[in-house]
């Protein structure tokens, strides 16, 4: 069981767009962002998010609620399945009861201990071969760097210090097949992975030669998810958040070469794309992103996608350009330290480079071609967050294009449509019940001018008079930004208003019965309407 504090504190960082961004494409729609709903089929999406409540609703068919609500609803999981869900994409380190904390501690002393095994199998030769490759032996022993010897190895180092064999294999180190187990990691060179609280989650280890794959990373466990991971994280946390730039390159062995040569904002992808995932990291820690990946083709894909994710998240990015066989690693051990920076210093506006990638791929000087590279790049700047940050780009895709800018298009965001509950006719009242959400002690003054039965069948003001302001009808009212919220004073004069139609609607149907016992209430009616001064 998940202790009810540690469920708090994930609380107070969870971030409803980072949670369901990760899971729906989002489109802005003035100060929320609209989705398609994917509790029920539609092509108009009807799906709200307001960052500024933190609660989701669809008008569509009337779900609702926070962060921890939608990952369980949308995967079908008990809370705490969720939250633990919503821990991991944050890399949050949830407290259990003694039992759970005692078993996660169980899988963190395994891995340590095979983190030490690691460490001093790393003889002469390996070492030699980390020096070739331009590390010292002082960096060698602050990354813990290791190497994992064959499997008979590591099975006999296991056996004899009696580690739990269920545990070494949940954590990655061993797999079965059939009725062998063997090491997953052999003959290559171990970076230990931590998460940004420095906590031992997995590792990254590195052939010597062959063809094997150049990086082989734990597999997905309790503890480790490598899309959600940053390796070299914990260590170049306080650098980037004290200059607000992050470096993400491609290998463990780029990461350390650079915080070797104190550039030590740099952290790496562990053998993945960046994901969604990362987007939460990234945008609480940096102001900007240098995306610094390989110069070959491979190297120019990914950072083209990973131009795409963060532009399109909001998050500045600059694109830095190597030579076809050239990385920061390498450059760093050829003593080009100089260029390396300059070449940092130097990068492409992420937006700019997808803008001339999507127009490189049209021969512009077809008509027909130009207006496809126009089409797809005005949907990429309209899929950018900020329509102010769109159009500042309109000029320099016209000069791309060859063309004036006035063809360049963004558009304005779409009202969103009124649902029945706000309608027209019943828009003053909602406006009423907005303004008591947003200032809840007004409640006192409604019933201090109102008529208690003048309101007593509407449910969004019985979960208000309730003081229920979580109930999931308020959501709606919550979210919608287009129903106003009345000032003070106009507040009480909309009250009045109210309250005097009710009593004149009264006074219409007193004033038509045959009960000989109305006149007292009529007159009362009547004096109280001569009260309400408007």
């Amino acid at each position: 069981m998940i202790q009810n504090n540690s469920i708090e504190a994930l609380k107070n960082i969870i971030d409803i767009v980072d949670i369901i961004g990760s899971e729906l494409e989002l489109k802005k729609s003035g100060a929320n962002l609209k989705a398609c709903c994917p509790f029920h089929g539609e092509s108009t999406p009807s799906f709200v998010l307001s960052p500024a409540k933190q609660i989701y609703h669809c008008f569509g068919c009337g779900v609702g609620g926070d962060a921890i609500k939608f990952i369980q609803e949308y995967n079908k999981i008990s809370f705490y399945e969720s939250i633990e869900k919503i821990a991991n994409y944050y890399n949050f380190t949830l407290e259990y009861e003694d039992n759970q904390s005692s078993r996660n501690n169980e899988f963190k002393n395994t891995l340590e201990s095979m983190n030490q095994f690691y460490m001093a199998s790393l003889e002469k030769d390996h070492i030699e071969y980390l020096k070739d490759r331009g590390l010292t032996s002082e960096i060698i022993d602050e990354w813990e760097i290791g190497f994992a010897p064959n499997s008979e190895k590591q099975l006999q180092f296991i056996r004899n210090n009696h580690l739990n064999l269920e545990d070494v294999e949940l954590v990655g180190i061993t797999a079965k097949e059939k009725e062998r187990t063997y090491a997953r990691f052999i003959n290559r060179v171990m970076f230990p992975i931590r998460t940004h609280s420095n906590k031992l989650v997995g590792f990254s280890g590195r052939i010597l030669q062959g063809d094997r794959a150049k990086y082989l990373n734990s597999p997905s466990t309790k503890l480790f998810d490598k899309s959600r991971l940053f390796f070299g994280f914990n260590k170049a946390k306080e650098s980037i958040y004290k200059k607000g730039i992050a470096v993400v390159v491609e290998g463990a062995l780029d990461v350390i070469m650079l915080h070797q040569e104190g550039i030590k904002t740099a952290i790496a992808t562990l053998g993945t794309a960046l994901t969604v995932h990362h987007i939460p990291i990234l945008a609480q820690a940096a102001k900007k992103v240098l995306i610094a990946y390989d110069g070959d083709n491979a190297g120019r894909v990914a950072a083209y996608k990973a131009s795409l994710l963060l532009s399109t998240h909001g998050i500045e990015a600059d694109v830095c350009f190597f030579e076809q066989s050239e990385d920061p690693a390498s450059m760093l051990k050829a003593g080009r330290k100089n260029e390396l920076v300059a070449i940092l210093k130097n990068a492409t506006n992420s937006i700019k480079f997808i803008l001339s990638t999507i127009v490189s791929n049209y021969e512009i000087s077809n008509p027909h071609q130009k207006n496809k590279a126009l089409s797809e790049a005005t949907a990429f700047l309209k899929s950018l967050p900020s329509l102010l940050v769109a159009n500042e780009y309109k000029g320099f895709l016209a000069s791309l294009l060859k063309i004036n800018s006035e063809f360049i298009t963004l558009g304005q965001v779409q009202k969103e449509t009124t649902s029945n509950i706000y309608s027209q006719e019943n828009r003053a009242e909602i406006a009423l019940f907005k303004s008591i959400v947003e200032n809840p002690s007004w409640l006192d003054e409604m019933m201090g001018v109102l008529d208690y039965e003048a309101i007593e069948d509407n449910k969004i003001f019985q979960a208000l008079f309730d003081g229920d302001f979580n109930n999931e009808i308020l959501i709606p009212l919550k979210i919608r930004d287009d129903i106003p919220i009345y000032s003070k004073e106009d507040y009480i004069l909309a009250l009045k208003i109210k309250q005097k139609d009710f009593l004149k609607e009264k006074l219409k149907k007193l004033s038509q019965s045959d009960d000989i016992n109305i006149f007292s209430e009529i007159s009362r009616i009547q004096k109280e309407l001569k009260t309400i001064k408007i």
